[in-house]
């Protein structure tokens, strides 16, 4: 596989159950925001906390602390779902995290 640094994402804990995402390269944190787009920034706010869940599948779910019935969600397309837009049951609100290789 040829995976670029750029997608390369790193979990940090925070709390028990709770974490930031934060792009390796970019040097930024996954924000929800508001009106529930998901934005990068360059410090950890409170938009940046998600609660990370394993489900029974196998895949874990993300889930915003601060807007907490809107989960990070990708559409086949890559594009991400606003969060009002996302729900449990949803393909997109899936992944299946994978270490990466140096």
């Amino acid at each position: 596989e040829n995976i670029s640094s750029h997608f390369k994402l790193q979990l940090q804990a925070e709390e028990r159950g709770v974490v930031s995402i934060k792009g390796v390269c970019a040097n930024r944190y996954l924000a929800m925001k508001e009106d529930g787009r998901l934005l990068a920034s360059k410090c950890v706010t409170d938009e940046c906390f998600f609660f990370e869940r394993l489900e029974s599948n196998n895949y874990n779910t993300y889930r915003s602390r601060k807007y907490s019935s809107w989960y990070v969600a990708l559409k086949r397309t890559g594009q991400y779902k606003l969060g009002p837009k996302t729900g449990p049951g949803q393909k997109a609100i899936l992944f299946l995290p994978m270490s990466a290789k140096s």
